[in-house]
């Protein structure tokens, strides 16, 4: 005897040429019911997980004043996900400025303890830094050249202080040319080098460190009474224009990102009343300055650094 296989219910051959024409009609349609088509299923913690990407980028471009046209009206969709990718980069490379920030100004502090042991005499003279080509550019208008040349060899000569600003440089810079390959415009080598020329320009670092200590607002107008704990008075709001002002501003700044500061007031004394990471927080928090280097039609309104 001959069998047919059938998923659900073997039967003899020989029986089935048996039957007659409905009921081999029967179960041909019962067969076919058996039939189950294959669905994918929707993965719900990959769809949410887009859903919350999508936001944060919106977000994040809404605090910068930022509008790519590519984006505008699209709604959050899988065709869309390469290109958010897309974007998501670039916003994650000048996002790095705070931590890039950070890492030059703590690079910068022994050149600056250097400088008051060295030379006193320039103590509070006032100067600023920039990248340039990979090295580090001093400018001052009340410098004398040969002061000026002695302080820009001294921060040369600092290996970790030259990687940290070129690090800087080189992420705003990444964060623009992965804007343009979003936008659909890639840059020409001759075009990165100008974005690059631009971006050493683009910084001022003591300049910079100076507008994130103001924006903290700390000390408030009406509240100078926050003292780090060995007495001297937390003041993230003082000029960093020269190495003595630097490095008070970074003993404000590490005494609050440790929360080893004192609030004393008429009814007691309040421990750790400060504590936050300068450096991150006003470079994120789209409410004081930003840094917002990307072409030039993808800003709208926004801060940019003098």
């Amino acid at each position: 005897m001959n069998l047919s296989i059938n998923p659900t219910n073997p039967v003899a051959s020989s029986d089935l040429s048996n039957l007659g024409a409905t009921a081999r009609a029967q179960t041909a349609n019962a067969t076919a019911a058996t039939t189950v088509t294959a669905v994918t299923p929707v993965d719900l913690a990959a769809n949410q997980a887009f859903q919350q990407q999508w936001i944060g980028v919106e977000s994040t471009l809404a605090a910068n004043g930022i509008t790519p046209a590519a984006l505008q009206g699209a709604a959050p969709s899988s065709e869309t996900a390469a290109l958010l990718a897309k974007y998501q980069t670039a916003l994650d490379s000048n996002a790095r400025s705070g931590e890039n920030a950070e890492a030059v100004a703590t690079a910068l502090v022994p050149s600056m303890q250097q400088l008051m042991q060295q030379r006193p005499d320039l103590a509070h003279a006032q100067f600023d830094f920039q990248a340039d080509n990979g090295a580090i550019k001093v400018t001052s208008s009340t410098l004398s050249d040969t002061d000026r040349a002695w302080l820009q060899n001294l921060l040369n000569s600092n290996g970790g202080l030259v990687q940290a600003v070129q690090t800087f440089h080189d992420d705003l810079v990444n964060g623009y040319t992965a804007w343009a390959n979003a936008e659909g415009t890639p840059l020409s080598g001759e075009q990165t080098q100008a974005v690059s020329r631009q971006a050493d320009q683009l910084v001022s670092f003591l300049n910079l460190f100076g507008q994130m200590g103001a924006a903290t607002q700390v000390p408030h107008i009406d509240d100078k009474t926050v003292y780090d704990l060995s007495g001297n008075k937390v003041d993230l709001t003082q000029s960093t224009g020269s190495a003595a002002g630097f490095l008070g501003f970074m003993r404000s700044a590490q005494a609050v990102e440790r929360g080893a500061n004192v609030d004393r007031t008429p009814i007691g004394n309040f421990y750790g009343a400060e504590k936050f990471d300068v450096f991150t927080q006003s470079l994120t928090g789209g409410q004081a300055i930003a840094i917002p280097f990307f072409p030039p039609d993808a800003t709208l309104g926004v801060h940019q650094i003098a």
